[in-house]
């Protein structure tokens, strides 16, 4: 894998820069508003450059795994619906619509769900006639969820790396040692933040709903993946998306008791509700939400590993449940 890097880097470098400086001549720009934190003009074909380089990784690499090709391959189509939402913001019917095209493809390529996994009291949960129906909303309802969490600098991109690299804990944990084409997923992750912090003077760019989508969708199906090809059970699986799906869940639960649009932007997530209540800068509120990942998921591990998956799948609802409440709380806060 090492020999490699270095062609993805100078690649990715290249790429981001040049769709960086296309899209100042060309508009494709985040405009800043009063729900915005940022005060500037930022491109935001951040995923663009993710998705071209995943294309470029496809194509350099020897990697093994034909669904993981395919996952990389399709995300491209995924940044596009993305891209298009960003540059014409469409209805969210039309999104949903949009989003739905790649999901139906991999699908169709034989990548889903036909049950969740062994338990000891409940068996096998077999999904029967329903796994393919099951598959496509639990992805598209994951894409969402990623999408809600693009909010912060950075944010998104490392709540992505943390999940990837505890996908490879888990493969080398559970006696795989075919972890490094994952690691090949996570690097240009940690290039683009690079960029997306603006530590790069003059080349900051966001990775907008393009780069959301993206990290969604290939998430999605790695985690299926994992499962149904290298034997991970979802019941741990499940602990490194906790946060993000807490989070998406539950702000659609309030919004949905308060009569609120649910797919609207607004402030009623995680990292701005810390900023507004704490009276601190987006990097520490990052680093919270982070934490709070990090620690879900030694939790699940712990869980999993000790008490089997029955444990850790009623442990996982019950820590919903505690999400919510804590979520309540700090919304009557910030209100």
């Amino acid at each position: 894998m090492s020999k490699y890097i270095f062609f993805i880097l100078i690649y990715q470098i290249f790429i981001t820069i040049s769709l960086i400086k296309i899209s100042k001549t060309k508009g494709l720009i985040d405009i800043p508003n009063n729900r915005k934190i940022h005060t500037s003009p930022i491109p935001y074909t951040g995923g663009l450059t993710l998705s071209l380089t995943y294309i470029f990784i496809i194509y350099l690499t020897e990697i093994e795994y034909v669904f993981l090709n395919l996952i990389l391959a399709y995300a491209f189509i995924i940044s596009l619906t993305g891209f298009i939402d960003d540059r014409y913001n469409v209805r969210p019917g039309t999104k949903l619509l949009l989003q739905s095209v790649p999901i139906f493809f991999l699908i169709d390529q034989n990548l889903y769900l036909t049950n969740l996994g062994s338990y000891s009291f409940l068996g096998v949960l077999e999904l029967g006639a329903m796994d393919k129906i099951f598959t496509f909303l639990c992805c598209l309802l994951l894409i969402n969820a990623f999408n809600y969490n693009d909010g912060i600098d950075g944010l998104l991109p490392s709540i992505s790396i943390i999940i990837l690299l505890s996908f490879v804990i888990f493969l080398i944990f559970y006696g795989s040692i075919e972890y490094k084409n994952f690691l090949l997923v996570t690097f240009p992750l940690t290039i683009f933040l690079f960029f997306n912090f603006g530590l790069i003077k003059k080349f900051k760019i966001f990775l907008g709903d393009s780069g959301s989508n993206l990290l969604g969708f290939i998430i999605s199906f790695i985690s299926i993946f994992l499962f149904i090809e290298m034997k991970i059970h979802p019941a741990i699986i499940i602990w490194p998306l906790a946060y993000t799906v807490y989070e998406f869940l539950s702000i659609t639960c309030f919004r949905i008791l308060e009569n609120k649009g649910t797919f609207k932007p607004g402030r009623d997530h995680l990292h701005y509700e810390l900023i507004k209540i704490l009276k601190i800068n987006q990097y520490i509120s990052l680093s919270i939400i982070l934490l709070i990942n990090i620690i879900l998921i030694i939790i699940g591990f712990y869980i999993f590993h000790k008490l089997g998956p029955d444990i850790s799948l009623i442990f996982f609802i019950l820590f919903f449940l505690i999400y919510l409440v804590f979520k309540y709380s700090i919304r009557k806060l910030s209100s």
